[in-house]
């Protein structure tokens, strides 16, 4: 399973996941600009990433696999699948998506240019903190500001190309709260020619930070599934 995290977030996100999982190997992609490549300028455009992360994660595609990104991260992954789509490499067995609706839509609020303190109170709005953790969550955000930025300039200036779906089913996670998405499938289903599935989780926006474990047994399920269906073709 390899992970894309949101905008500002690391690999450290999916650290714990192997805890709930014994079938699945957890590995995440750490872009520049956060922890040890925290020296090294964030991306800002959708690209360049994906002419850096291609050639990166190609040896991951000799075995099994499975995609999963939540928010920038689900756009990301995306991305990368079609990359790969173009490359004729080994694509996943399952694109596994939240927090994002599907990218022919744009996001729904562009926040990226506001000023330093306006941007900190989407942040919060979108975190839905509580008052008793806003200290030490502001330190770390305006530690981590300017990557946090430039990560929401590149997911708010990306420009949708039009392609033919790919042919990786599609499972998109729902928080029910969260204010970001569109209902349903959030348009997931126009962007593969294999079946798209919806499964709904209580929460927010960052609603996988509330249910990690059900969201990796989840994944260890879904897989599960595809893995039986794929050998009784076979």
């Amino acid at each position: 399973m390899v992970c894309f995290p949101h905008a500002g977030g690391s690999s450290a996100e999916f650290r714990s996941w192997h805890r709930h999982t014994s079938a699945l190997k957890v590995t995440a992609v750490q872009l520049p600009g956060r922890e040890v490549r925290l020296g090294e300028p964030p991306f800002q455009e959708m690209t360049a990433l994906l002419d850096a992360l291609a050639p990166a994660l190609k040896p991951l595609t000799r075995r099994p696999y499975a995609f999963y990104g939540h928010s920038m991260g689900a756009l990301v992954a995306f991305e990368v699948l079609r990359r790969f789509v173009e490359l004729e490499l080994p694509l996943p067995v399952a694109l596994f998506v939240s927090g994002r609706d599907a990218p022919q839509y744009a996001d729904q609020e562009q926040v990226h240019h506001l000023p330093d303190a306006e941007l900190l109170d989407r942040l919060r709005a979108w975190e839905g903190m509580e008052p008793q953790e806003l200290s030490q969550y502001e330190e770390l955000v305006a530690l981590m500001l300017p990557t946090i930025r430039a990560d929401l300039t590149l997911a708010e200036t990306y420009g949708y190309v039009p392609g033919p779906p790919v042919p990786v089913p599609v499972r998109v996670l729902r928080g029910t709260r969260d204010p970001l998405v569109r209902p349903g499938d959030a348009g997931w289903a126009r962007q593969t020619s294999a079946d798209c599935s919806v499964h709904d989780f209580d929460g927010g926006h960052f609603f996988v930070q509330d249910h990690e474990r059900s969201v990796v047994t989840f994944i260890e399920s879904a897989l599960g599934a595809s893995a039986a269906r794929e050998a009784g073709t076979q």
